[in-house]
């Protein structure tokens, strides 16, 4: 049914199409320039999220859209707000995280070279779209709801990126006429019989074959619903006898106990040489970047398939042999079939060994290179299997938890694990776990972070307290930048500007209204998971690392 027009505020056709969408929720801080839409926010009852700053915001939001699959929101202010927010866009950017950044920009008609507004930027849409590719600037108060119906059209249709809409805040306050324009989603595509049946022949008959699969395959849902690929990755690499390789975001799409699953194993020196003994690789939802498979150059067999949704992305980091352009969980599953019926049970069983005999090198591997966070990993697994609620883990850009959460815990399907692959920045942790538990209020949640990176976003702790946020933060102190100390040293250099003095953590906690601890050892720490989780609100738990960082930096 047509929708009549409505004459009202910017703000009001903004809030007003937000909530027609489904937008139940949005993470943002008020300013001069965007007080209408709170006021609007708040009429047509949205939930308001107040993070402690921009970035803290698009952080809860990239968490929460991570766990969901669902666009997310957040709405700053002009200028500085909007620049805030811009990392934590690149993050979601380069992970393919659908956040939607809803900002006000200067007025229609303001300078070109500027007069000295508040908050001013000459050019605050080019900014933005030095970033993202979908930016849209409003001219009118009634095309605000259009922009939300072709922005949300777009960011819900094929590969998930995040968008921006600005809306010049003389509009913000000013009433026009304008109707709802419902977004429109595009269905992922299907799998093309011919594809499937070419591909199927390729690899029907091979005797190394590696399947990597990244987090295009966990598909859209909540932490615990199983509607990616991970039942027909699992059954497809039973088929194959084949190892299966995850990219660090993409853990919980299988049993990591599986005797297919090598793991989240990217940031391992071997990596190289397990893709380069494959005969054959199974590419599904993955970029192959080199930001998940560290060890470059990653080099593939002659027979490459790929299950992407994106054509342009299909021919970027391999060779592609064959390519299958559609939903990862269809064509796998349609490729399952197919190689069923034409697998020799000789080829499989061959297979099988191949593959035990690579995840126990990769178990090695992995050990070795995370023993400094063993009991820190430990613990997580048992934590982990002590209830059936899935866990999510929000990880940071550190060694704890690439060296040692991504390799060293042992996930369950539907348990994830938010780690900001793609731009590597800091802080991200704590705020994307505080957005993924406030999404998935059902789910045990646990962030990681190294005691410098937490400080880039330690003050969202308050705004965990203000939400009545239940979650764990772990911080693992090493004294400082600890993997920045090691590559100085690596190269010949005295390390400098890497020793960090840091405050008291857990008093810093409870200084914001959260629970805080230090512990020492694996048992110490479970006991504090399990306390956490049984009270109320969020804790912050302490631990000191013991590796080479931490023996110089906090021992030194």
């Amino acid at each position: 049914m047509r929708m009549e027009p409505m004459t009202i505020t910017g703000g009001a056709h903004l809030a007003r199409a937000l909530k027609a969408e489904g937008i139940a929720r949005v993470f943002g801080i008020p300013g001069t320039h965007n007080l209408e839409i709170f006021a609007q926010l708040s009429a047509h009852g949205i939930d308001i999220v107040s993070p402690r700053h921009e970035q803290g915001a698009g952080y809860m939001a990239d968490g929460a859209a991570r766990v969901t699959g669902e666009v997310q929101v957040i709405v700053t202010t002009t200028g500085p707000a909007a620049l805030n927010a811009l990392t934590a866009l690149l993050q979601s950017f380069t992970d393919s995280v659908p956040v939607l950044l809803i900002t006000p920009g200067m007025p229609l008609t303001h300078p070109g070279r500027g007069n000295g507004l508040l908050h001013e930027v000459r050019n605050q849409s080019a900014a933005l779209s030095a970033v993202l590719t979908e930016v849209m600037r409003v001219t009118s108060p009634g095309e605000v709801s259009l922009a939300v119906g072709q922005t949300l059209s777009a960011m819900r249709s094929g590969r998930t990126r995040p968008a921006a809409i600005e809306i010049p805040l003389d509009l913000i306050e000013t009433e026009g006429p304008g109707r709802l324009h419902p977004s429109v989603t595009r269905a992922l595509p299907g799998p093309v019989t011919e594809q499937i049946d070419t591909a199927a022949e390729a690899i029907a008959a091979s005797q190394r074959p590696l399947i990597i699969a990244g987090a295009g395959a966990l598909g859209a849902g909540a932490a615990g619903a199983s509607c990616g690929a991970g039942e027909e990755t699992t059954a497809l690499a039973e088929t194959l006898g084949a190892g299966i390789v995850l990219s660090s975001n993409a853990k919980g799409l299988v049993d990591d106990r599986a005797e297919t699953a090598i793991g989240a194993i990217g940031v391992l020196e071997l990596l190289p040489e397990l893709t380069g003994d494959a005969d054959t690789v199974i590419a599904i939802g993955t970029e192959l970047a080199p930001s998940d498979f560290w060890p470059e150059p990653l080099p593939l067999p002659e027979t490459v398939v790929r299950i992407d949704i994106d054509e342009v992305q299909m021919l970027t980091n391999a060779t592609v042999t064959h390519p299958i352009l559609a939903d990862a969980r269809a064509a796998t599953a349609a490729l399952n079939v197919r190689v069923t019926a034409m697998r020799a049970k000789s080829a499989t069983a061959a297979a099988r060994d191949w593959t035990a005999d690579w995840k126990s090198r990769a178990a090695s591997a992995g050990e070795s290179d995370g023993r400094p966070w063993a009991e820190l990993t430990d613990a997580l697994t048992t934590f982990g299997d002590s209830a059936e609620t899935p866990l999510i883990i929000g990880a940071d850009s550190t060694m704890a938890c690439y060296y040692g959460v991504q390799t060293g815990w042992k996930a369950r399907p539907g348990d994830r694990f938010l780690y900001p692959a793609g731009a590597g920045t800091l802080g991200y942790g704590l705020p994307a776990g505080i957005g993924a538990k406030l999404a998935s209020p059902q789910a045990r949640v646990v962030a990681v972070e190294g005691d410098g990176g937490s400080m880039f976003t330690i003050a969202e702790l308050a705004a965990a307290v203000q939400a009545g946020v239940r979650m764990t933060l772990i911080i693992v102190d090493n004294g400082g930048y600890g993997e920045i100390r090691n590559e100085m040293e690596d190269r010949g250099d005295t390390p400098s500007g890497v020793k960090l003095t840091g405050p008291d953590f857990p008093a810093l906690a409870r200084a914001m209204g959260a629970r805080g601890v230090h512990v020492d050892g694996r048992d110490a720490l479970l006991e504090a998971l399990n306390e956490a989780e049984a009270g109320e609100g969020p804790t912050l738990i302490h631990m000191t690392e013991d590796s080479r960082a931490g023996a110089d930096m906090l021992r030194g």
